[in-house]
């Protein structure tokens, strides 16, 4: 295993070096200072993401292409990276510092590799029969564009299969795990630390938002864009709030193309994540207004940085429009709203079914609120030159946006999937929220005049972050046990995850037969023919060889769903992951309406089956899989 984590750290040192060389790239091209090295490299990330979707866009998205990014990165460093002379003046206290927070970080990371570089568990559902097929069609194929019935332009554009893709390119499909749940993990371990110079006085406050990071239950149930949303959020905040302009007398707003674009790579690798722009940039432009920018100028920057996300998204919003446009046609078909009793508690302190409670989330929003405003008070009237004044207000900004992130997605339970299992779609604003700006918090108090309140703000700052670490400390004992207790394992489903029968079944789907189970079904078919299949596992599929339009919940659930044109249908109907009908029927009465309506959708698509097949041949038949062909009219 130290072995792997050698191998591991210097593959993961070259990506960093070619994600910095495009984020430099992006810097010179919107003729904005690299300051923050980390932000860099998250920005070099979003531009990533925005060529993969160019190249989905342009059916041209092959392992190779990316690979010639990644080359291309390293000589954009090379060439744009200003080397300081005499790097070993560092006093000893600098080198102190930095050695400790190494240490912290590589033996973080070091537990992570272990456990997580190569899971033996996954969601037999959200990855084996979604997540996994993602990148195996886009590198097969040239492009994620593809099947109606697919939740790709949906719950996801595609920016995250970009990043899967690139590592499943040259490593087997298990680690592509390593992206959000290793690289992800450590972008934002770099990020939480990033803002702060390298001295004694900041080691207490460094090693606590860098731990807070870690401490932080993520309710982690599969390979989704957890931290890399984190990530990407960590950056939207040290772009508009950081304090890093001592002696500025300009009006220093952050650079509207490289806050565009990482708002971009934000709403690209999941859906959902479109809540932290809308909210940060409009309490960013209130903040601006209130603090007496100019409003000419600030309409200016704001049209500037609304055109850049849109650009930088548009060859996603592109790949996936004739959808979208089947979707303005479309007569959704209404569903059916069955109860609820769930109730709503932010202050409970009731374990919750993925994993810690409300109380602990709602408290990391309250002492993180509790700052800014605290900070904000203080500072807001004191005589500072304009672009500390803007950081302040993007202080003030992110901390507004991160509790109405919150707030807003846990009101919206009912309308997705129930308040508890919305509440993971908010934790990636609170992972990166927390840290970052009790970190702000904290250097904006070391640079007070007042000793007094230099004390209380710096104090409360790091006090508040040491109760965050305490309260999640237990969930974290638990995590890493299940992850040594299961092989692996830190899904959130705790129960499952660990079971006996689960971990076989994942080592069948990995290691046993399965694949040539699909190859041999696939095979049943005539190469060229279009063909619609359902199965549990469509990564292991030939998309070179068939037309495929592969299905899954979500994406029957579309408002652009259609049965396509295909002669040829191939359904898992029986085996572990295959669900019930009842399952189906139990969840028409799911806290949230969205899963509702999947569950009555799905149930109205397999009575559409069944027709199918009673007016159809069977060609093949092996106790799990059936392969049938429609009979010609």
């Amino acid at each position: 295993m130290t072995m792997i984590f050698i191998v591991f750290t210097g593959i993961i040192i070259g990506v960093c070096i070619s994600l910095y060389g495009w984020g430099l790239l992006l810097h010179r091209l919107a003729k904005h200072p690299s300051g923050n090295w980390a932000v860099t490299i998250t920005a070099g990330l979003g531009a990533i993401i925005f060529l993969g979707g160019v190249f989905n866009l342009l059916r041209f998205a092959y392992g190779w292409t990316f690979d010639i990014l990644l080359l291309i990165g390293v000589t954009l460093a090379v060439k744009y990276h200003k080397f300081k002379p005499n790097p070993l003046r560092k006093s000893k206290s600098e080198w102190f510092y930095l050695a400790l927070l190494g240490l912290f970080i590589a033996a973080i990371m070091y537990f992570t590799v272990q456990t997580q570089l190569r899971p033996k568990v996954f969601n037999w559902h959200d990855d084996f029969e979604k997540y996994f097929a993602h990148p195996v069609r886009m590198l097969q194929t040239g492009t994620l564009f593809g099947s109606p019935l697919s939740a790709l332009g949906s719950e996801t554009l595609g920016g995250q299969a970009v990043l899967h893709g690139i590592v499943l390119n040259h490593f087997p499909i298990p680690y592509i795990n390593s992206v959000d749940a290793v690289f992800g993990l450590l972008l934002c371990l770099l990020l939480s630390v990033s803002m702060f110079p390298p001295r004694i006085a900041s080691l207490p406050m460094s090693l606590v938002s860098m731990l807070v990071v870690f401490f932080i239950y993520p309710q982690y149930v599969n390979i989704s864009a957890l931290y890399i949303g984190s990530a990407f959020t960590m950056a939207s905040i040290l772009l508009t709030a950081s304090v890093q302009y001592e002696n500025g007398e300009a009006e220093n707003l952050p650079s509207p193309v490289l806050l565009g674009l990482i708002y971009a790579a934000l709403v690209a690798v999941k859906s959902i994540f479109i809540v932290f722009p809308l909210l940060h940039m409009s309490f960013f432009v209130i903040a601006l207004a209130v603090s007496g920018i100019e409003i000419r100028r600030l309409v200016r920057w704001s049209a500037i940085t609304v055109s850049s996300a849109i650009l930088f998204l548009l060859p996603w919003i592109l790949l996936h429009l004739p959808h979208y446009v089947l979707s303005s046609f479309a007569k959704t078909p209404p569903g059916t709203i069955g109860p609820s009793d769930e109730h709503l508690n932010l202050l409970s302190s009731e374990p919750l079914s993925y994993g810690a409670s409300f109380a602990h989330y709602t408290f990391l929003v309250t002492a993180t609120a509790i700052c800014v405003f605290g900070i904000v008070l203080r500072r807001w009237h004191k005589p500072v030159n304009y672009s500390r004044h803007i950081a302040l207000a993007g202080l003030a900004a992110s901390g507004a946006c991160i509790v109405a992130a919150y707030l807003l997605i846990i009101a919206l339970g009912p309308t997705i999937n129930g308040y508890e299992h919305s509440l993971r779609y908010a934790i990636p604003f609170l992972i990166a929220g927390a840290p970052i700006i009790l970190s702000l918090v904290y250097l904006w108090a070391l640079r007070d005049n007042s000793l007094d309140l230099k004390l209380l703000f710096s104090t409360t700052a790091l006090l508040f972050g040491v109760i965050i670490l305490v309260s999640f400390s237990k969930s974290l004992k638990n995590r890493m046990h299940q992850a040594y207790e299961s092989g692996s394992a830190i899904l959130a489903f705790s129960d499952l995850s660990t079971n006996y029968k689960y971990i076989k079944y994942n080592e069948e789907v990995i290691h046993g037969n399965t694949k040539s189970r699909i190859i041999a079904a696939q095979k049943q078919i005539p190469p060229g023919q279009a063909v619609v299949i359902w199965v549990s596992t469509p990564f292991y599929l030939d998309y070179k060889r068939n037309v495929i339009f592969d299905v899954e919940p979500a994406g029957i659930a579309n408002s652009w769903a259609y049965m396509p044109e295909a002669d040829y249908l191939l359904i898992e109907h029986s085996g572990s992951a295959v669900r019930p009908l009842e399952l189906y029927l139990e969840n028409t009465i799911a806290p949230g309406r969205h899963d509702q309506y999947i569950s009555q959708r799905c149930i109205a698509f397999l009575q559409s089956l069944e027709t199918i097949r009673q007016n159809s041949d069977e060609l093949y038949n092996d106790g799990k899989i059936v392969v049938f062909k429609k009979h010609i009219k």
